[in-house]
């Protein structure tokens, strides 16, 4: 079982037409509600993977409760600490040459509702073999949660993946002590302070910034493939052709499914590359056949 986390969920709502034109009345020739966010577009991925799992989020209002029931109805599992404000809408018009979104106020969060969260995450936790926490979206301090939840994770002995950047303090993440981690290229060149031009300069900086810390790292950003760090070994997937389509959640997805399964480094890799240049409606077959016509190499280091 894995579980999901996701502090700001979305209910979005999408409308498609030609024009909608600005003080006038336009037509939509389609239209749909869906569950979104980083969490619903994990745990839907991971359905459709046959991995079971779980969303732990916050929801209120109408609105939380339609997208707990988009989810519920397609399978997935959510487990909801309820709150008092409306869960925030997404309104997207896409028209023919351009596309607007408008944002509902984000739900307030209090103090009793972080901690009723905390108490929340712990037991779910407890139950889990693994937890992805989904990176943080909202507008004032996006990722407050994210390394006390790590914390409770790992004093549950439960392996816990996380995104991480330029924002993070090195020395906090490695005291946290996450299981895996998922980091762009560019900004782990950031903390590095210098450009990591080639994969020996990746291997380097990860060996500097974070030793042997944290068994999992997950290095994305480059268009010709991405590079796992594993208990002190290096493996690089090359991509079958350069691409700079890579959604780091699906990786974290792949990556949670691949411990559950206990897979091998490279396998795991495989599965998190594959699975990243995928889309959350793509099922277990075609991230499998994608699988096949990915490279993995182990690099010196």
């Amino acid at each position: 079982m894995i579980l999901f986390v996701d502090t700001n969920p979305i209910l979005e709502r999408r409308l498609i037409g030609d024009s909608f034109p600005k003080g006038g009345t336009g037509r939509a020739s389609s239209s749909e509600t869906i569950a979104a966010g980083y969490g619903a577009d994990m745990a839907i991925l991971a359905n459709n993977m046959n991995e079971e799992s779980r969303l732990l989020t916050f929801l209120g209002g109408l609105a939380g409760e339609r997208y707990e029931r988009i989810l519920r109805q397609s399978g997935n599992v959510v487990e909801v600490q309820r709150l008092k404000d409306e869960t925030q809408e997404r309104f997207v018009m896409e028209e023919k040459y351009k596309t607007s979104r408008i944002y509902t106020e984000e739900p307030r969060l209090t103090r009793e509702d972080i901690l009723d969260f905390y108490e929340r995450f712990v037991i779910e936790t407890a139950s889990s073999d693994a937890v992805v926490l989904a990176k943080g979206t909202r507008s004032d301090n996006p990722e407050e949660m994210k390394l006390p939840m790590v914390r409770y994770a790992r004093k549950k002995s439960k392996p816990v993946m996380m995104f991480s950047d330029e924002n993070d303090a090195v020395d906090a993440v490695r005291e946290a002590k996450p299981f895996g981690i998922i980091i762009d290229r560019d900004a782990l060149g950031r903390i590095a302070g210098k450009k990591l031009q080639f994969l020996s300069d990746v291997t380097s900086a990860l060996k500097a910034l974070y030793g042997g810390d944290i068994p999992l790292i997950l290095v994305t950003g480059g268009v010709k493939g991405s590079i796992l760090y594993f208990r002190g070994e290096c493996y690089y997937a090359k991509n079958d052709e350069e691409s700079d389509s890579f959604n780091p959640h699906f990786a974290g997805v792949a990556m949670a499914a691949g411990i559950v399964r206990n897979y091998d480094a490279p396998m795991l890799l495989k599965l998190a590359a594959a699975a990243a240049q995928s889309e959350r409606d793509a099922d277990f077959a075609k991230i499998k056949s994608d699988m096949n016509r990915i490279h993995v190499q182990k690099m010196e280091v």
